[in-house]
């Protein structure tokens, strides 16, 4: 879609994100306030049924979608979810839908909180979802239960460790890029310059 413009100045795209998750929508946010992102919505959705919550989350994006048309259309729209319990077929699935309605996946195996752990250091080996939250609830990380952190402001902690976080994810992603199969896996670096129309971070 062609940029807007107002009094020769181009407007930046209106952007949607939609998360399954607090965490994603408040880390989302962060970024939001840290690159000016007024553009750029983050919203969760209510997703019921996990086990199919990839593509139940792009069904109700589209359906958002339409209703957010009738005051302002949406240029490029995001769906950010975790491997959890998802089949390759359902992964498949997701990628075909998102495909037709012109959605990007922002995905992470085996949750999202792989994503918060570059922020910190490099991951070169698989996690539980447990055991990220144990690793993540360490004094040189968060310092608190990250379990119960989860949802709140991730300023503090990550604004100024966005930088290392891409670094860390590109170097796994040149290791790890197939988001059906591989294992540490997150792709959500791929997507920031383009968001937030900012290539040092």
């Amino acid at each position: 879609m062609g940029r807007r413009k107002s009094r020769g100045i181009p407007l930046k795209k209106i952007i949607a994100i939609y998360c399954e998750g607090e965490s994603e929508k408040s880390y989302f946010d962060m970024l939001n306030r840290k690159y000016h992102g007024a553009n750029v919505h983050s919203i969760k959705l209510q997703v019921n049924s996990m086990g199919s919550s990839g593509e139940k989350l792009i069904i109700e994006a589209i359906a958002k979608n339409k209703i957010r048309s009738k005051q302002r259309n949406i240029d490029q729209t995001y769906v950010i979810f975790d491997k959890d319990e998802h089949t390759k077929q359902q992964l498949e699935r997701c990628l075909k839908l998102a495909k037709q309605h012109n959605i990007k996946i922002m995905f992470s195996n085996i949750s999202f909180e792989i994503w918060i752990l570059l922020h910190f250091e490099m991951v070169s080996r698989t996690y539980t979802n447990e055991e990220l939250v144990s690793r993540l609830s360490r004094k040189e990380f968060f310092d608190c239960d990250y379990h119960k952190f989860k949802g709140n402001n991730y300023s503090g902690y990550l604004i100024d460790r966005v930088k290392q976080a891409k670094l860390n994810a590109d170097e796994l992603f040149q290791k790890n890029n197939n988001w059906l199969k591989d294992e540490p896996f997150t792709n959500i670096q791929e997507y920031l310059a383009e968001i937030y129309g900012v290539d040092t971070f």
